[in-house]
């Protein structure tokens, strides 16, 4: 029995797996490769947490998708891995692409806002004029990395695998697609676009404002060298990758009926956020909601679906695996 437990779910997950484990390959080596060219050090010893973290995910996934087969556990960890890896790659990848990319286009996207009747100073008073409107929208828009490892526990205890496969490849997908093209792209934000302080908008305590400046002036007048993973700031202003966060987000938590409305509410808070506490341009939002729609498609074209679900866990093996994953954590 067990035997073809571990068979059915090789079959089932593998392709999807390995697939996204060769785009996390593709990143890295184009991280390495990309930072060789720029003239980059990558801090090294930064990276051995994050190492060491997923060199142990992975080897309890592997031990419930072979030795004790469980797939919810043995996705769930798949899942947390990649996320984690791809991530790890990915960061540095930005820092690398931002100090090789051409103009800024603040200009540019600030009269695209314009060009469409929306009011970026105007909002920003608005929000302002409402400051438990705009609590409540930075807290969602310091929620990414939570909502990024509950909606693949859920998904993977919940049974959702195809759905969890899904995210997990329509996020390391879309990743990958913002930070090529924010080298095409690079933009500082509105504050510092236009010249803005705390004392114009006293009411508010934006997130992400200003803390990217130091690292992506740093990185294009070449005084900032060394990346390391213990100081990675998000630098990427179009597009938004909030915003398509809170698109797969949602679109993720609707395979479980129970969180549909608590995710409506905080990802729709999660993007109305973004031009707020990350200074984006309204065009940077739009352009990470399409970024997210065309990776949801991939993902689904590119995701098998399985035959049947996969088996509830048994309830001894059940507590191992919550217990080992506890460990993990």
């Amino acid at each position: 029995m067990m035997r073809r437990r571990a068979g059915a779910m090789r079959a089932e997950g593998m392709s999807p797996r390995l697939g996204v484990w060769g785009l996390i390959l593709a990143v890295a080596t184009g991280t390495v490769l990309w930072m060789g060219a720029a003239g980059l050090r990558f801090d090294w010893p930064s990276a051995a947490v994050t190492f060491g973290t997923c060199l142990l995910l992975e080897a309890l996934a592997f031990t419930y998708r072979t030795l004790r087969p469980e797939p919810r556990i043995a996705a769930t960890l798949g899942g947390l891995v990649q996320v984690i890896a791809f991530g790890a790659c990915a960061a540095p990848l930005s820092y690398a692409v931002a100090s090789t990319a051409g103009p800024l286009w603040d200009t540019t996207f600030a009269g695209w806002d314009r060009s469409l009747g929306l009011d970026w100073r105007a909002y920003l008073a608005f929000v302002d004029a409402h400051p438990r409107l705009g609590f409540a929208m930075t807290v969602a828009y310091r929620s990414l990395m939570v909502q990024m490892m509950l909606v693949i526990v859920l998904l993977g205890f919940c049974g959702r695998l195809t759905a969890l496969r899904q995210f997990v490849l329509a996020f390391c997908l879309s990743g990958t697609v913002t930070v090529l093209m924010s080298g095409l792209t690079p933009a500082m934000a509105n504050f510092v676009h236009l010249q803005l302080g705390p004392a114009d908008f006293p009411h508010l305590r934006p997130a992400a404002a200003f803390a990217h400046v130091s690292h992506l002036t740093g990185l294009r007048d070449g005084t900032l060298r060394t990346v390391s993973l213990d100081a990675i700031e998000g630098i990427i202003t179009f597009p938004s990758f909030h915003a398509t966060s809170g698109a797969l987000f949602l679109w993720a938590f609707w395979a479980l009926p129970a969180a549909r409305l608590p995710a409506l509410v905080l990802n729709v808070l999660l993007v109305a956020s973004t031009p707020i506490d990350g200074g984006h341009y309204f065009v940077d939002v739009a352009a990470g909601l399409l970024v997210a729609g065309l990776a949801i498609l991939a993902a689904r074209r590119f995701t098998p679906r399985p035959a049947q679900a996969a088996p509830p866990a048994s309830v001894p093996e059940r507590g191992a695996g919550v217990a080992a994953l506890g460990a993990a954590r």
